[in-house]
């Protein structure tokens, strides 16, 4: 167990790495001269200078790179070039409402398609596997801006049940605070609920046509316990990667559902540095979801040993 948590801490250092040298060309590899562009069309050839030079863009790109790295090391992602912020200090700012909406997202999505999945798989070829597949195919494909929008067609300006957008913190009432986390988890969930219940209900099948369950079905266990305790468990490996793929479309869905519901979270602010072209936020924000996506695919990875004892060695 060792040896696979080492080669796996090895793997997530190697992308990381990689990751970061992407990141850092990112300012050099966009078109024009960056520091002209931040400048605007009537700035100076000395105005043009004078960012080059605080950003540092002066200097031989390994020399760039080398104090870019030391920052990173240091905790220090650089400044926002038009709040004059720490761009730290932007991203914790807007983490609290991107971590609340994926947790809803998430815990809706998981919840409700595993059901759907197991329930599916038991019942395949009836009326309620065609049910529930012809309901994940339409959640799956409608894109998440269009399902928000009937989302807040429905449940907000018809119903009237549900506020349209914002955000409102736990601090000022646990009421407001879920209430406005229901719609924009509910467009990521139900596409990733489907993702999900599509892979369980497949993975499922597979398993209920093993020899050990049809065994366990001889030895007189009940439908509940052959498809929990054995056939679910035995599917894990395959329904917990695919959770661990869906933080992918989580990140990229978090983008559409924040600017959809005026959310104020990591989405809105990554939307509004590629709109001023904010370089050090853009980066700044990149590399922390990309830490964020290896982290949760190692601690997936690492989930593995549970289930199979033989990936530990």
């Amino acid at each position: 167990m060792i040896g696979f948590l080492f080669r796996k801490i090895g793997s997530t250092v190697i992308v990381m790495t990689v990751v970061a040298i992407i990141v850092f060309l990112l300012i050099h590899l966009s078109p024009g001269d960056p520091a002209a562009i931040i400048a605007g069309e009537r700035a100076t050839s000395a105005d043009i200078a004078a960012i080059r030079t605080s950003l540092g863009l002066d200097q031989p790109l390994p020399v760039q790179f080398a104090i870019w790295i030391g920052r990173l090391l240091h905790g220090d992602l650089g400044v926002s070039l038009f709040s004059h912020m720490p761009v730290e200090t932007l991203i914790l700012q807007r983490l609290a409402p991107t971590l609340a909406l994926a947790t809803v997202t998430m815990a809706f999505a998981v919840s409700t398609a595993l059901p759907l999945g197991i329930v599916a798989a038991w019942q395949v070829g009836r009326w309620a596997d065609r049910l529930i597949m012809a309901l994940a195919i339409a959640a799956f494909s409608f894109p998440i801006f269009i399902i928000g929008y009937a989302l807040v067609w429905g449940f907000a300006l018809k119903l009237r049940v549900l506020p349209v957008q914002g955000y409102f913190e736990m601090s000022r009432g646990a009421g407001p605070y879920f209430s406005h986390l229901v719609l924009p988890g509910l467009s990521l969930g139900l596409v990733f609920m489907a993702l999900l219940t599509r892979m369980t209900r497949s993975t499922m099948i597979e398993v209920l046509g093993e020899d050990y369950i049809r065994t366990a079905r001889a030895k007189g266990l009940g439908q509940a316990p052959v498809l929990l305790r054995h056939a679910l468990k035995n599917a894990a490996i395959p329904i917990v990667t695919t959770i661990g793929s869906g933080v992918a479309l989580l990140i990229g869905g978090v983008v559409v559902a924040e600017s959809v519901f005026a959310i104020p979270g990591i989405g809105r602010l990554t939307i509004d540095a590629v709109t001023q072209r904010d370089y050090p936020v853009i980066q700044g924000v990149i590399l922390v979801s990309s830490l964020a996506y290896v982290v949760i695919n190692l601690l997936i990875d690492l989930s593995y040993g549970l289930f199979d004892p033989r990936i530990r060695s």
